[in-house]
């Protein structure tokens, strides 16, 4: 189980009293966290959604790019990005879908997953943004496996879970 939040600020996200520390209820695991980041602030509002707020997974950071230190980190600590590329051109958060860092950011080894943000807002639908990888980014069909295998690993679910999933999508027919 995790919680999400937006962060909606210009400057860094300040330390609130106890951030960092898991957030419990009774009678359930620590609950996790998904920040959605504004792009106002550029990387360094990646910094304090990591730092000050505990982030577990980002949604877009599209802007993390700006500070080659953040995208190291990105890496190193494997910290799952849920990019949505056609919600960021709607958004003016790029200038055009080909400006996107997506294929940067995935060759450069950060775990990437690829969202919708929001279909009915953006018109847009989970293969159409694969789709657009394809035509405007040149993913393979290998990659965009690894894309989607990227999302099981982000995942909360329990590790036997993930693993199974993982299993039964590479063991699917339609994989191949």
């Amino acid at each position: 189980m995790g919680t999400g939040a937006e962060v909606r600020r210009r400057s860094r996200c300040p330390r609130p009293a106890g951030a960092g520390a898991q957030v419990r209820l009774p009678g359930l695991s620590p609950l996790h966290r998904d920040l959605d980041l504004e792009e106002a602030a550029g990387a360094e509002s990646v910094w304090g959604a990591i730092h000050s707020l505990g982030a577990e997974r980002l949604g877009h950071a599209t802007r993390a790019e700006e500070d080659p230190a953040l995208v190291d980190f990105l890496a190193e600590h494997r910290i799952p990005l849920e990019l949505c590329p056609i919600s960021n051109l709607r958004t003016n958060v790029v200038p055009s879908i080909d400006a996107h860092p997506v294929r940067r950011y995935f060759e450069r080894g950060l775990l990437v997953t690829i969202n919708t943000d929001d279909p009915e807002m953006f018109g847009n639908s989970l293969a159409q943004e694969f789709q657009t990888l394809v035509d405007v980014h040149g993913f393979s069909r290998d990659e965009i496996r690894t894309l989607i295998l990227n999302a099981v690993i982000a995942s909360w679910l329990p590790a036997d879970r993930r693993r199974q999933l993982a299993e039964d999508l590479q063991g699917d027919t339609d994989w191949r």
